[in-house]
């Protein structure tokens, strides 16, 4: 498994789980792992780690951008296997916890069904599928981040508001290691279509798609010079281009 951790960054490690990332920070000895792959992610994410050399007792904080299942997905077994706190923005919550109206995957799925004719889409349904994305693991404890905040875990990451995707999105920066975290504020790959580059994706995914491009703005004025998907490969051209880019 540990072919397929990438560094990215110093410290920065990515995680390409088939059509979706997470990553791992390394500071002062200790883990922050920033967002959790999908359902049948943990297995991986524990081989992961042994691969850099680590165990799941390193992990000192989870920090998860959203609740969509392919980013809470082990966060779950994550918490119990290595005892630290699963963070998560406090208007994303009851998303996490799987209590919120619309939680649900299959909520998604009157916005998807225009789009299953295309084998790119029905791909990604299959995939998605496939990792356990329609029977998410519910996050059982939590602690809320808010807007702004500096988070005191391995990478000192502040908080981004990025809402759109989700009501309580955000990006994480660790300006440390020069690095944002845009979870699915903004993606080189869209997930439903396969077009890469710098991007919204697709609204079928958006909670909110006019609220979505309204915060590439808040991406745009952070000073770092790579950005780390959720999905599709890291951009290293910096993020006031990667958002003028995806703003086209």
């Amino acid at each position: 498994m540990a072919e397929q951790l990438q560094e990215v960054a110093t410290g920065v490690h990515r995680y390409a789980d088939g059509l979706v990332n997470w990553y791992v920070i390394e500071e002062g000895g200790q883990l922050t792992l920033v967002d959790a792959g999908w359902p049948r992610s943990w297995p991986r994410i524990a081989a992961a780690l042994q691969g850099i050399g680590r165990s799941p007792r390193d992990v000192a904080a989870i920090v998860l951008t959203h609740g969509h299942p392919d980013h809470l997905g082990g966060a779950e077994k994550a918490r119990q296997a290595t005892g630290a706190p699963v963070w998560v923005h406090e208007r994303e919550a009851p998303r996490a916890k799987g209590q919120a109206k619309g939680a649900s995957p299959f909520a998604l799925v009157p916005s998807l069904l225009p789009h299953l004719y295309k084998p790119q889409a029905l791909g990604f349904v299959a995939h998605a599928t496939a990792n356990g994305f329609m029977t998410p693991t519910w996050v059982g404890e939590l602690r809320t981040y808010t807007d702004g905040q500096q988070l005191d875990v391995p990478g000192n990451l502040r908080v981004i508001p990025t809402p759109g995707h989700t009501e309580g999105h955000a990006s994480l920066l660790s300006a440390g290691q020069g690095v944002l975290f845009a979870g699915d504020a903004m993606a080189t790959l869209d997930p439903l279509t396969r077009e890469r580059g710098p991007r919204v994706i697709s609204d079928a995914l958006n909670a909110n798609p006019q609220r979505t491009r309204q915060s590439l703005a808040a991406l745009g004025a952070v000073d770092a010079g790579t950005v780390l998907p959720g999905h599709g490969e890291p951009w290293t051209q910096g993020a006031a281009a990667a958002v003028e880019q995806a703003s086209t």
